[in-house]
């Protein structure tokens, strides 16, 4: 086998390292069909999905396999047997004096035949040989006060206490650390090897066939174990690692209630993958820890709301609380975030700033629960502000073409407020008789728009606003413009426009003495005065309608 150089080695650990702090993610499609399905179907629709054969090899499982499987942080193998301390890589050689290569699940158990049960990680751990051979092909069970071997406490082998042992009068005892790690291996391994025969020699835990597989006093010693040492990050790294290598998975870390659905509290329901929150290690990405988030200047009595994308993988519900000096001033719209909706990768949160005071504000975002090692939290902080004083712009005449179809609208900068966010150029243009007015937004430090949608023959009338914090300033003065020159200020422009059943009025300003007169001439109404947006009824027909500001006749149709 090619050695790595030491640095190599090194990049090796460091990577494997990261990799163990990650959550471990399932493939898509890797369950499907188990959904709906209970004990004995169950357990055989799983067996099908992960008795897919291995072609590992026994001899290199180290060199091969444990490498990568088996890897603590420090470089030193992850033995569950023993508290030996042995260095991975010795001057850049794979290391491993006095170690075994360990069948969890004994292989007597099935006579010993070199099948794939034989080279299976998923029951396949480094072990310390003094250990390894102390526990021999004894089942697993809860050692009495007759102890016979014991590594430092980390495990050890002796007499079984009552109820135990399947008749054998030795078990091995690990580490309660572990021992969930190994009930779900021998989950796995009477679920993938249910076809198997076992030796009635040795027939301690097991019983023949496909369900149940297990003897009633194992089924509870293993369910006991499973439920106190829940699937740790170890194990949904150590099943990543293993699915690369050999392309199949233990589904009792995937989904630790499997377990309870095929042997405990939930036999005879129906098993739902949706229904079932992941494993592994929880993890908000993003927004990451004491991230900061501005919120900007509101003000007082008023309120914005900011949206903040959450990204990650959490094992439970999350809760969602606001903390801080300010707190009061800030909300968020729930107290927590189911984990299917978070796990979505679609989930946004709500932050609304609402402000007393006219003043910096601060307070946190804390995220506790849904398997969080710790809380996670996020800083908001807004400005409060007091209502801005508006003074009006001053609009003036246009003072340069842009080319034929454009012109620049000037103004002058108002005094108050001191910071204005925005400018909105309001423009009205008038058209044979219709009327079209549309909004520009122009710059803060820009006191003029260019203004390029200009018609020939239309008319048009601007007045200018400015924009602080949502809020517009009074409009401006109104200033009128056409091809051929400036017509002055606060001119009024006229137009109508038709409605059901009669017409409206649409005008800058009050026009007065305004006369609708019939294809006769015959003037049919006289109104004193009339607004923007003033309607008045008519019968079908077509009509003129003039006004002293408008001498010109325009000519409308009602009804047709």
């Amino acid at each position: 086998m090619k050695r790595l150089p030491l640095f190599r080695v090194l990049a090796s650990f460091f990577a494997v390292f990261c990799f163990f702090t990650l959550y471990s993610a399932m493939p898509d499609g890797y369950y499907d069909g188990i959904s709906g399905l209970k004990d004995r179907d169950l357990k055989n629709k799983l067996h099908t999905i992960v008795n897919i054969g291995n072609t590992n090899s026994y001899d290199k499982l180290f060199d091969d396999s444990f490498v990568h499987t088996d890897v603590r942080s420090d470089g030193t193998w992850w033995d569950m047997y023993s508290d030996k301390v042995v260095p991975v890589y010795v001057n850049g050689a794979i290391n491993h004096p006095g170690m075994h290569r360990e069948h969890s699940f004994p292989k007597s158990w099935w006579g010993g035949a070199e099948n794939d049960a034989y080279t299976d990680l998923n029951h396949l751990y480094p072990a310390d040989g003094s250990a390894n051979m102390s526990k021999s092909n004894h089942p697993l069970g809860e050692v009495d006060t007759s102890i016979s071997f014991s590594d430092y406490g980390k495990s050890k082998t002796g007499k079984p206490v009552a109820g135990q042992g399947g008749g054998d009068k030795r078990v091995f005892e690990p580490d309660d650390e572990y021992k969930g790690d190994f009930a779900r291996t021998y989950f796995y391994m009477v679920t993938c090897y249910q076809h198997l025969t076992w030796d009635l020699k040795y027939n301690f835990m097991t019983v023949q066939g496909d369900y149940p597989t297990l003897q009633k006093w194992a089924i509870d010693l293993l369910l006991k174990w499973h439920r106190a040492d829940p699937v740790s990050e170890k194990e949904t790294n150590r099943n990543e690692e293993v699915y690369k290598i050999q392309k199949n998975r233990n589904p009792f870390i995937d989904y630790p209630l499997l377990a309870e659905y095929i042997w405990g509290d939930k036999v005879g329901s129906p098993f739902n993958v949706e229904e079932v929150p992941p494993t592994g290690k929880s993890e908000i990405t993003s927004p990451t820890n004491g991230q900061l988030f501005e919120i900007g200047e509101v003000i007082v009595g008023e309120s914005k709301v900011i949206t903040i994308p959450l990204k990650g993988i959490v094992t439970g519900d999350l809760n969602v609380s606001v903390a801080g000096a300010d707190k009061v001033e800030f909300s968020v719209p729930i107290t927590t975030i189911g984990w299917k909706e978070f796990n979505s990768g679609n989930y946004n949160l709500q932050v609304t700033y609402s402000p007393v005071k006219a003043s910096e504000a601060e307070a946190n975002i804390v995220f506790t629960g849904g398997g969080l090692a710790e809380s996670h939290t996020i800083t908001v902080v807004g400005v409060g502000c007091d209502m801005p004083e508006f003074d009006a712009p001053v609009a003036h005449a246009a003072t340069q073409m842009i080319g034929a179809q454009g012109f620049v609208i000037p103004w002058d900068v108002p005094a108050r407020p001191a910071k204005i966010d925005y400018y909105v150029v309001t423009v009205t243009e008038f058209f044979n008789g219709a009327s079209e007015t549309k909004e520009y937004r122009t710059n803060s430090d820009e006191n003029y728009y260019n203004f390029t949608e200009m018609k020939e023959g239309a008319e048009y009338a601007y007045f200018v606003q400015s924009v602080r914090l949502g809020h517009r300033s009074p409009k401006s003065n109104t200033v009128t413009f056409k091809l051929g020159g400036i017509e002055g200020l606060n001119a009024q422009p006229f137009a109508i426009a038709r409605i059901q059943n009669g017409i409206q009025f649409r005008c800058e300003g009050t026009h007065t003495n305004a006369r609708i007169i019939d294809m006769t001439g015959r003037v049919v109404s006289t109104i004193p005065t009339v607004s923007d947006g003033d309607c008045v009824l008519l019968p079908f027909g077509a009509y003129m309608v003039v006004t002293d500001q408008s001498p010109a006749p325009l000519k409308v149709l009602v009804g047709y």
